[in-house]
C-alpha cells in the first residue's frame, strides 16, 4: 500500500459539477417573519412547523451557506436562541436534510447550513480557505457571533470542521475564541481509514458501480502524485482533530457495518479524547446505513440526541420529537 493508514472524514454522495464551487457573497436578503408581536421572555415554543421551507426564513449568507429560522418564533425571541451549524454530507441540499432542521427546531434552535463540494476535499486548500471563511462569519456577522453554538456534522461534515481547527490554530485568536462558544459537538459517521477508504467513498459519489474501480485506482494516483497538495492536508487536519479539538462534550452515532468507516478506529478516537478529558457519548449499531441512521433508527436517534442536548442546554423544550 503506497500509504500508510490516515484518520480522515469523507462523505458519499453525487454532485453535479455545477456545485464544485461557492464563495461567500454579500446577501442583502432579510428574514420576514409572520406577524407575531409579542415574546414576553418566554422559551422557544417546542413545536416547529414540518412544512416546506418558506425563503422569508431563510436568510442566505453564499451559494453555500443558509441559515434556517423557525417561522413559529417571534424575531424579538430569536438572538437568545442557541445555534446548531449543521455540517451535511457531500452533494446534499435543503430536502436531504431538512429533517434535521426540524428537530434542531423542536429543541429551540435556529440552524445554520453550510454545504460542502467535492473540491473540498479532492483540493485541500479549498476546503481550509473556505472553513476559514466559515469561522470568519460566524465572528463578523451580528446575528451569529453572540449565541451559543453547537455543531452537528456528517462525514465530510467532519473534514470540513477538522479544517476549521486547523485555520483556527494558524494565528487566529478570534476564529478560535469563537470555536470555544460551542458547547456541544455531535458527528454522525464519521468516515475513518485507509487511503484507499477514501478512495472508495470518491468512487461512490461520482460512478456507478460498474467503473468504480476505475475510480478508485485513479484517485489513489491522484493522492500518490499529489501528495504535498492532498494527503499531507489530510494529515495535518486529521492529526488537529485527534490531538486538539475542542473540549466540550461529543456525541457520535456509528454503525459497525460502514462500508466509508472502520467502527474500530472510531472507537480509538473516542478513547483518545476520553484520554483528552473530553466528555463523549456514542451509539452504535451493529447494522445501519451510512449517514442514515435517523432512517434506519429514528426513535433511538432521537432519544440520544435529545438527552444529549437537554444535559447540556436545560432550557431546552421538554417536546416530544
Amino acid at each position: 500500500m503506497m500509504f500508510a493508514m490516515w484518520r480522515c472524514s469523507i462523505m458519499r454522495s453525487p454532485v453535479p459539477a455545477s456545485l464544485l464551487s461557492g464563495h461567500f457573497i454579500q446577501s442583502n436578503s432579510t428574514i420576514l417573519d409572520p406577524e407575531i408581536t409579542t415574546c414576553a421572555g418566554s422559551p422557544p415554543k417546542a413545536q416547529a412547523s414540518s412544512e416546506p421551507f418558506q425563503s422569508s426564513n431563510i436568510k442566505k449568507f453564499s451559494s453555500s451557506v443558509f441559515l434556517y429560522t423557525d417561522p413559529s418564533i417571534p424575531r424579538d425571541c430569536r438572538p437568545s436562541r442557541p445555534l446548531l451549524l449543521l455540517l451535511p454530507w457531500l452533494g446534499s441540499k435543503a430536502h436531504s436534510y431538512e429533517k434535521y432542521i426540524h428537530l434542531y427546531f423542536k429543541l429551540g434552535f435556529d440552524v445554520l447550513v453550510a454545504e460542502s463540494f467535492v473540491s473540498h476535499f479532492l483540493w485541500p486548500s479549498k476546503g481550509l480557505d473556505y472553513a476559514g471563511k466559515l469561522l470568519d462569519l460566524l465572528v463578523a456577522e451580528k446575528d451569529l457571533s453572540s449565541r451559543m453554538l453547537y455543531v452537528h456534522a456528517f462525514s465530510i461534515g467532519g473534514y470540513i470542521f477538522a479544517q476549521m481547527l486547523v485555520s483556527s490554530l494558524s494565528n487566529h485568536k478570534k476564529q478560535r475564541e469563537m470555536l470555544e462558544r460551542i458547547q456541544g459537538q455531535v458527528f454522525d459517521s464519521l468516515v475513518v481509514g485507509s487511503t484507499k477508504r477514501m478512495a472508495t467513498g470518491v468512487a461512490r459519489m461520482v460512478a456507478y458501480p460498474a467503473f468504480q474501480w476505475i475510480v478508485v485506482n485513479g484517485t489513489l494516483l491522484y493522492f500518490y502524485l499529489l501528495k504535498t497538495h492532498t494527503v499531507d492536508y489530510y494529515e495535518k487536519g486529521i492529526q488537529t482533530f485527534w490531538d486538539s479539538p475542542v473540549t466540550c462534550p461529543a456525541l457520535f452515532f456509528y454503525c459497525m457495518d460502514d462500508p466509508l468507516s472502520d467502527y474500530t478506529a472510531v472507537e480509538e478516537l473516542l478513547k483518545n479524547w476520553e484520554n483528552l478529558g473530553i466528555q463523549v457519548k456514542s451509539k452504535k449499531w451493529n447494522s445501519s446505513t451510512h449517514a442514515g441512521h435517523l432512517r434506519r433508527h429514528p426513535h433511538e436517534y432521537i432519544e440520544t440526541l435529545k438527552h444529549f442536548i437537554q444535559n447540556l442546554h436545560p432550557n431546552t423544550p421538554k417536546c416530544k420529537l
